[in-house]
């Protein structure tokens, strides 16, 4: 038989970080206006930490609360900077509508 199979309650949940609150706050106070809400180097470490806010702001989660009656919603553009350099652009705003 593969696998294992043991009966024991699961660990507690580890508490969520709310590291984003003061961000999402913010939006909330002007709902359907788009902010630019970080801006990272086009490198592997700013494209994964430009994800990561992207994907708390439009998941729900990092501080970003699931409100009833609105969303978050969120984008990223990867725009040249002026000087040969790129920079990834995270924006979000809150949509009270959806």
């Amino acid at each position: 038989m593969p696998g294992i199979l043991r009966w024991e309650d699961p660990a507690p949940r580890t508490p969520a970080s709310d590291e984003y609150a003061p961000l999402a706050a913010e939006l909330m106070k002007n709902p359907g206006k788009w902010a630019v809400i970080a801006e990272h180097p086009d490198t592997q470490e700013g494209r994964r930490a430009a994800s990561r806010l992207f994907n708390a702001a439009k998941h729900g989660y990092l501080g970003f609360p699931r409100v009833g009656g609105g969303t978050f919603k969120a984008t990223t553009r990867t725009v040249n900077n002026g000087d040969g350099t790129r920079v990834i652009t995270v924006h979000a705003m809150f949509d009270p509508a959806t």
